[in-house]
């Protein structure tokens, strides 16, 4: 089993320690565990921008140099990657890349939270939308994640449909020809995408991406890897067989991880 998305309590919406999501990882037989916190908004003037988003930036050393020490006290029992997940900001991701490009990160996953000015997750912002234009709302969702991929910024692209998270009617709408170029942008960015289960934990239920994502992601030829996207330590890995099931069927053969940006394929389960 692997799971390359958790995140602890230094992003302030989170539980549990690092060390926490290390041990639950053990108790599951995990093989590969990503730690993968939420970074700083390092393109805000203020050291702490976003109190219940991500944590200072003056904090972002000491979870560097604690998910390292953790990384080296397990490495005969679990092999650990330190990462971290960037929000994507079209036009300010300059700042991201000056301040991770001095950390021996492995992976980096870039996700789309704020679109059109507000949070994907605002149950608000559907108030007047209507049915008929939820179509284009979700593909200009899926074409602003093919930006965050052509950006050349991330390894990992986050819960790619994750704006139907507290709006489930969004799921039922057609976008195939943006889903479609989504995926060819992530594929042609030497990226992959995660298979994100946290949807459980939102109105929609499921996965990040549906099963027609998932079937499109294999016929245009886009890698993968598995991703809880776990906010407290009990849901590292959750539901990993039930994926790795499904993915099998679709005819996906192996998981996506990375050791310092090199990307290697292990056995889907």
């Amino acid at each position: 089993m692997i799971d390359l998305h958790t995140h602890h309590e230094r992003c302030g919406h989170a539980t549990g320690s690092l060390r926490d999501y290390v041990t639950a990882a053990l108790d599951k037989g995990v093989k590969v565990l990503g730690l993968s916190d939420h970074t700083p908004w390092f393109a805000e003037d203020e050291d702490h921008a976003k109190p219940r988003v991500a944590m200072p930036k003056s904090e972002f050393p000491a979870y560097i140099a604690e998910a390292l020490a953790l990384k080296e006290e397990f490495a005969h029992s679990i092999e650990i990657l330190v990462s971290t997940e960037a929000d994507f900001f079209s036009g300010r991701m300059d700042p991201y890349s000056r301040a991770l490009s001095g950390y021996p990160l492995d992976y980096v996953i870039g996700s789309v939270h704020m679109f059109e000015g507000r949070d994907i997750f605002d149950t608000g912002r559907w108030e007047s939308v209507r049915d008929d234009e939820l179509g284009a709302v979700k593909s200009r969702y899926f074409r602003a994640v093919a930006e965050c991929a052509r950006s050349g910024l991330f390894h990992v692209l986050g819960h790619v449909d994750a704006l139907k998270g507290n709006y489930p009617k969004l799921a039922g709408a057609p976008a195939p020809a943006a889903a479609d170029e989504m995926l060819r942008a992530i594929r042609d960015a030497g990226a992959v995408m995660e298979i994100n289960t946290s949807g459980g934990t939102k109105m929609c239920g499921g996965w990040y991406p549906d099963y027609d994502v998932l079937e499109r992601a294999h016929h245009f030829g886009v890698p993968i890897t598995f991703a809880s996207d776990a906010h407290v330590p009990e849901r590292v890995c959750d539901q990993f067989p039930e994926v790795a099931k499904v993915l099998e069927e679709i005819g996906f053969r192996g998981w996506t991880v990375f050791r310092r940006g090199v990307a290697r394929t292990v056995p889907l389960s």
